[in-house]
């Protein structure tokens, strides 16, 4: 709690010198589309009908941008009424900027700068500027769009190796077109067979075919 408390702090020192605005946005609005279900509140005034909770508050600082505040921001709670998932509940707060006039360095600078000052607070240096990967080059190295690059394992093309393994489904795969990909993870040739038949069912736990 204290960590979080000194996280929201730095975050708000850090885009106050950055020429940042914290504006409050309002709560009870019109329903807006988002990427998910609205929770709904009833209101006393008008028998029937419903104040929207924010999803975001996307339409409020675009708002805020055109009248002439063009650095906006707000630690603000966002509420949507899905399930449960690892990386989203059903209120949480996000740390919410806008800038007008702005271009994607910029915006990416600024998002830099601020992370690193927030992980210095546990003693991470982050290095400047972050490390970037072009989409194509992440689905074709990690088969993911947002990957963890502490496990080192990129996904290789082994089409040049399957050319002298005997086995009519990978010769049949590859004359049609396809491609042949794996991890290569070093020391796992000493791996048993009853070992690598657990990866196996780990993997398709997972979802795998």
């Amino acid at each position: 709690i204290r960590l979080r408390h000194r996280a929201a702090l730095e975050v708000r020192n850090v885009l106050d010198r950055e020429g940042f605005l914290e504006i409050e946005t309002p709560v009870l609005g019109k329903s807006t589309p988002e990427g998910a279900r609205d929770y709904l509140v009833p209101s006393r005034i008008h028998k029937g009908r419903f104040y929207a909770l924010p999803q975001s508050p996307q339409q409020f600082k675009q708002t805020l941008m055109i009248s002439g505040f063009d650095r906006y921001f707000q630690v603000v709670r966002c509420f949507r009424d899905e399930d449960l998932r690892a990386d989203r509940q059903p209120e949480f707060t996000q740390i919410d900027i806008e800038m007008s006039f702005a271009g994607e360095e910029d915006v990416f600078a600024l998002v830099e700068r601020l992370m690193a000052s927030v992980f210095a607070l546990i003693g991470e240096k982050v290095p400047l500027p972050f490390p970037r990967l072009p989409y194509e080059t992440c689905l074709d190295l990690y088969g993911t769009d947002k990957p963890d690059l502490r496990g080192g394992l990129e996904i290789r093309d082994l089409g040049a190796a399957a050319a002298g393994i005997d086995s009519e489904i990978l010769k049949r795969a590859l004359a049609e077109g396809g491609v042949l990909k794996g991890l290569f993870d070093k020391g796992a040739g000493a791996m048993s067979r009853s070992h690598i038949e657990k990866l196996a069912d780990k993997a398709k736990s997972l979802g795998a075919a």
